[in-house]
C-alpha cells in the first residue's frame, strides 16, 4: 500500500466518485469499481462453503509515479490492482489483475466503468452497431465496443463478457473477469441404473429426466492470477467508427454446424447420407448428401459395440472418409454402456487414429462415465476427465439443448436468449479451462421438418445476425436398427428403387439450399472443432488505434485467424494490411486478412489517395458510428 501522502482523498463503495481521466483534449469524470463473489471452494461431494466476498472491493486509490490513478484491495485470499496507463491517441487503458493467495471459489469478478455523455450505443450480439436505449448482454464472440458522448470502450485481453446499459446520462459497463452465468455447466442429480419407460414420442418422457445440479464456482488456486485489460479511447463528433471483427472467416455472415449423434448407426444409412446413396460406388460422387455437396459435418461414433461402431470396417472407412473431406470424427462415449475408467481408456485408444477431439454424452442418465453425470472428475470409478485431456479432447458437449426438446428451427446460439441476458455458445469446464463445452439446439424431426427448417429465409435470417446454428441430430441412424413408428417416421434415408438406401430428398434439397449459401461465400459450413476454436481464438483478439490513423490488430493468443474478418465504418475506401491491398468485398464494407499466433497486423484507410484516419478529427467527412453490413 502506498505511503498516506499519496492517497487520494477518496475511497470508493457501492456508489464510487468519478475519478478525472485525461482523454484526449478533455477530462472526463468516471465512475470506477471492481465487484467480486467469491468464497470457500465448492466441494465434488458436498456443498459449497460460505461465501465471503459479495460486492463492490473496498478500493484505495493513490497516484502512481507516472501520475495516472491507482487502485487496490486486499483480502485474506485475493489481492486487487486497478491500474491506469496513458496510451496512444490519448487514450486511457484499464487493467484490472486478482492475485490469489489462497483457495477459493470465484463466481463473479467484474470491472464496473461509467461516465456520462449522450447517445450512448454498441455492437451487439448480432454484430451490429446501433444506439443503446435498453441493456443488452454480450459474451464470448462478440466484441466489445460501446460509446457514449466522448468515449469509446474497447475490449481487450482477459474480457469474458459485458453487460452494457444506459445510464446517468451516459454510459454504464460491467466488464466481467468470469461470471457464473458465462459457464452453466450441470451434472445430473442422480446416475441411474436403468431408463424408465419412455414415450416413443421425441421429448416426450425425456424431459422429465432433466433435474441437473450447477457449479458456479469456479476454483483459483493459491499463485492463481485473472487480467482484464479494456481501452477507453477519445471520440469525437463525426469521426468515423471503429473497426468491428466479424466471427466467421472471409465475411461469411454465419455458421451452421451439424453434430450427428452415434445412436443406431449403420453403415448403409451413414454412405447415404454422406454421399446420396448407400451403394459404395456412391462415394466420392459429387451432387448429393453432406459430403457429395461439400459440406461439413461433426460425426460422433461409438468405438465398441460392434456393428455401427468404429469395430465395423464399414463404418472405420467412412470415418476415414470423413477426416479425408474435412469433416469432424467424434466419440460418443465409448460404447452404448455404462463403462468405467479403463473401458473409456481402451477406447479413446482404439479411436486415436481419428484424432477426435470431440466427445459427445450418451445417455447420461444412466452412462456415469458421461461429462454431464461423474465424468468430469480425475478420479472414481466414472472420472474420466484425466483420459480426455490425455487423448487430446478439447470439446464437451453440454448434455441438454437450448429450445429443449420439441424446437424444429434454425436457432442462431447468440439469440438464444434475450438481449440482456447472457447466452453462452460454449464456456470451459470451471475447474478444468482446458476443455470447453459447447451448447447444441435439439434438430431431430421428421425430414420434412428438417427441411423445412432450413428454408431459405432461415438461413437468410440466421446470416443476417453473424450467427451460428449447431445441431444435435440423428441423421446416421439406419432401418434396421430403429425401432418404433416415430423414430422410423425421423429416419433421414429412404428405401431406394432396386434396393439400399437413399438420403430423404426433402433433406437432400435442403441440403443443396445450404451449398448453394456456402458457394455464394454467405455461410460457413464448419465442424464443430473448428466453430469452436475459431471462437475462442477471437476472445484473444485486440484492435489498438494508433495516433497516425492506423489500426493495429493483434493476437494475443496461439490459435490462427485466417480470414479475420473487419466490418468497416464506411464503405468504399481503399484498405491496406502491412503496406499492401486488402482483400475484401467489392463495397469494401468488409475486408479480411490471415491472422496468424502471436501477431500483429497494421491496418490503414485511404480516399481517393489521402489517409483517413478512423477516430479521426471533428469535421472529418465520416459518417460516424453507423453499421457496414458484411
Amino acid at each position: 500500500m502506498p505511503a498516506p501522502s499519496l492517497l487520494l482523498p477518496l475511497l470508493l463503495a457501492a456508489a464510487p466518485q468519478p475519478i478525472p481521466l485525461a482523454l484526449g483534449e478533455q477530462v472526463l469524470p468516471v465512475r470506477l469499481s471492481l465487484e467480486l463473489r467469491a468464497g470457500e471452494p465448492a466441494s465434488r461431494a458436498g456443498e459449497a462453503g460460505a461465501i465471503w466476498q459479495d460486492g463492490p472491493l473496498p478500493l484505495a486509490w493513490w497516484t502512481g509515479p507516472d501520475g495516472e490513478p491507482r487502485a487496490e484491495a486486499s483480502l485474506p485470499a485475493v489481492d486487487a490492482v486497478l491500474r491506469i496507463e496513458p496510451a496512444p491517441g490519448g487514450a486511457r487503458r484499464l487493467e484490472v489483475e486478482l492475485r490469489w493467495r489462497r483457495a477459493a471459489g470465484l463466481e463473479k469478478a467484474a470491472l464496473k466503468v461509467a461516465w456520462p455523455g449522450g447517445w450512448p450505443g454498441a455492437v451487439g450480439r448480432d454484430l451490429a452497431p446501433r444506439p443503446l436505449t435498453a441493456p443488452v448482454r454480450t459474451g464470448r464472440g462478440t466484441p466489445l465496443v460501446a460509446w457514449a458522448g466522448p468515449a469509446l470502450l474497447i475490449g481487450g485481453p482477459g474480457l469474458v463478457a459485458a453487460a452494457l446499459a444506459p445510464g446517468q446520462g451516459g454510459l454504464e459497463a460491467t466488464l466481467f473477469l468470469d461470471d457464473a452465468a458465462e459457464r452453466p455447466f450441470a451434472t445430473y442429480l442422480e446416475c441411474l441404473d436403468a431408463l424408465p419407460r419412455l414415450d416413443d414420442q421425441a421429448g416426450h418422457g425425456w424431459a422429465d429426466l432433466e433435474r441437473k445440479r450447477t457449479w458456479p464456482r469456479a476454483p483459483r488456486r493459491p499463485g492463481d492470477v485473472d487480467h482484464l485489460a479494456v481501452t477507453l479511447y477519445p471520440r469525437r463528433p463525426g469521426s468515423l467508427g471503429p473497426l468491428v471483427p466479424l466471427r466467421w472467416a472471409r465475411g461469411a455472415g454465419a455458421a451452421l454446424v451439424l453434430t450427428d449423434h452415434a445412436d443406431r448407426t449403420s453403415a448403409d444409412a451413414l454412405r447415404a447420407v454422406l454421399y446420396g446413396h448407400s451403394d459404395a460406388r456412391a462415394e466420392g460422387s459429387k451432387g448429393a448428401g453432406l459430403l457429395g455437396r461439400g459440406l461439413a459435418i461433426t460425426r460422433s461414433f461409438f468405438a465398441y459395440g460392434g456393428p455401427g461402431t468404429l469395430e465395423d470396417p464399414e463404418v472405420a472407412g467412412l470415418a476415414d472418409a470423413l477426416v479425408a473431406a474435412g469433416s469432424e470424427v467424434a466419440i460418443h462415449s465409448v460404447s452404448e454402456h455404462r463403462d468405467g475408467r479403463e473401458t473409456v481408456r481402451a477406447g479413446l485408444w482404439a479411436a486415436a487414429e481419428w484424432e477426435p477431439r470431440t466427445w459427445i454424452d450418451h445417455q447420461p442418465y444412466v452412462n456415469c462415465e458421461a461429462l454431464s453425470a461423474r465424468g468430469a472428475a480425475e478420479a472414481g470409478a466414472f472420472g474420466i476427465l484425466g483420459l480426455l485431456r490425455e487423448a487430446g479432447l478439447r470439446w464437451g458437449w453440454a448434455a441438454g439443448d437450448v429450445g429443449g426438446f420439441h424446437q424444429v428451427e434454425l436457432v442462431d446460439l447468440f439469440q438464444a436468449a434475450p438481449p440482456s441476458a447472457p447466452s453462452p455458445v460454449l464456456y470451459p469446464l470451471p475447474w478444468d479451462p482446458g476443455l470447453w463445452i459447447f451448447q447444441s439446439t435439439f434438430f431431430y424431426a421428421p425430414p420434412r421438418d428438417l427441411a423445412a427448417a432450413l428454408s431459405d429465409e432461415a438461413l437468410q435470417r440466421l446470416e443476417r445476425g453473424q450467427g451460428l446454428f449447431v445441431g444435435h441430430t440423428y441423421l446416421g441412424a439406419g432401418p434396421a436398427r430403429t425401432r418404433g413408428a416415430g423414430a422410423v417416421g425421423r429416419l433421414a434415408v429412404r428405401p431406394a428403387p432396386g434396393g439400399g438406401l437413399v438420403i430423404d430428398p426433402d433433406l437432400d434439397a435442403a441440403l443443396a439450399r445450404v451449398a448453394g449459401e456456402v458457394a455464394a461465400g454467405r455461410l460457413a459450413s464448419l465442424t464443430w472443432d473448428e466453430a469452436g476454436e475459431r471462437l475462442v481464438a477471437l476472445g484473444e483478439v485486440e484492435l489498438r488505434y494508433r495516433e497516425d490513423g492506423s489500426v493495429e490488430l493483434i493476437n494475443h493468443g496461439d490459435r490462427p485467424l485466417p480470414g479475420l474478418a473487419l466490418a468497416t465504418p464506411l464503405s468504399g475506401l481503399d484498405w491496406t494490411v502491412d503496406g499492401r491491398p486488402a482483400d475484401g468485398d467489392p463495397a469494401r464494407r468488409t475486408i479480411w486478412l490471415d491472422l496468424p499466433p502471436r501477431a500483429a497486423r497494421r491496418i490503414e484507410a485511404r480516399r481517393l489517395g489521402a489517409a483517413v484516419p478512423l477516430l479521426a478529427p471533428a469535421g472529418h467527412p465520416g459518417a460516424g458510428l453507423v453499421r457496414a453490413a458484411p
